[in-house]
């Protein structure tokens, strides 16, 4: 019997934002090399007796050039992904979303333990992408915990920022390049989809926070770290607002 997840729509959300910034990204290269490419070609056939005695040379050129700039448009269109899932940024409480992301983290039969502790602190984020960003973090670092090993998770709150550290407990060194970790579809395990750590980076990064691998010994850690919310001004019970 298939059980409710009550992430599963804002996954859904950051999986189809994370595949179109790929496919957006790969595609406006291609585009731009067929357009120089024919801004090349034109110009060399362009002394050629062929183009002035055919007009309609000149005008492939030009519907050329026309579609494939219509094509690079249509990428910068935003694709509806409120159907999905509707996002909105509250001060919300870091801890709690951690404390959801591992209680609805997908672990089956690993027979990895979570280890969880998390301070409290509030930032400005949608709750439940918070929740999702954390959650394939958990869900990375238990595909990388062999046996009954323990996945530590922990947020913590210090300065200006609050930290979520999820570590893993593999037991080779973490891998120092970070970029290819980062890499969309970047994976070690058959089956797996490899964005998680994107999803997770692109979250970070709408909130005005960041992501960071660190290699460890054995295994690696990812901390994603966000700006702490301001505290609300208290006003003197018989104060007036400002005008």
């Amino acid at each position: 019997m298939n059980s409710w997840d009550p992430l599963g729509a804002a996954e859904q959300a950051a999986v189809a934002d994370e595949i179109l910034s790929v496919l957006r990204h790969d595609l406006r290269n291609r585009f731009a090399i067929v357009r120089n490419a024919s801004f090349y070609i034109k110009r060399k056939v362009a002394r050629d007796a062929a183009y002035t005695a055919d007009p309609r040379i000149e005008e492939f050129f030009g519907i050329i050039d026309e579609e494939v700039v219509a094509a690079s448009a249509r990428l910068e269109e935003s694709v509806d992904a409120a159907r999905l899932f509707t996002r909105r940024s509250v001060c919300v409480s870091a801890a709690g979303c951690v404390r959801r992301a591992a209680a609805c983290a997908r672990i089956g039969a690993s027979g990895a333990r979570i280890v969880l502790s998390a301070q409290d602190g509030d930032v400005e984020a949608d709750p439940i992408e918070l929740a999702v960003a954390v959650r394939c973090l958990i869900e990375s670092a238990v595909e990388s915990t062999p046996g009954d090993g323990v996945v530590t998770v922990r947020g913590t709150s210090s300065a200006a920022r609050y930290c979520i550290e999820v570590t893993d407990a593999a037991a080779v060194p973490g891998e120092a390049n970070s970029e290819a970790i980062l890499r969309p579809f970047y994976t070690t395990k058959p089956g797996h989809s490899g964005l998680g750590l994107n999803i997770a980076r692109r979250v970070a990064r709408r909130y005005s926070g960041s992501l960071a691998v660190e290699p460890r010994a054995h295994g690696s850690s990812v901390v994603i770290a966000l700006p702490l919310a301001a505290a609300p001004v208290l006003r003197d019970a018989g104060s007036e607002p400002a005008p």
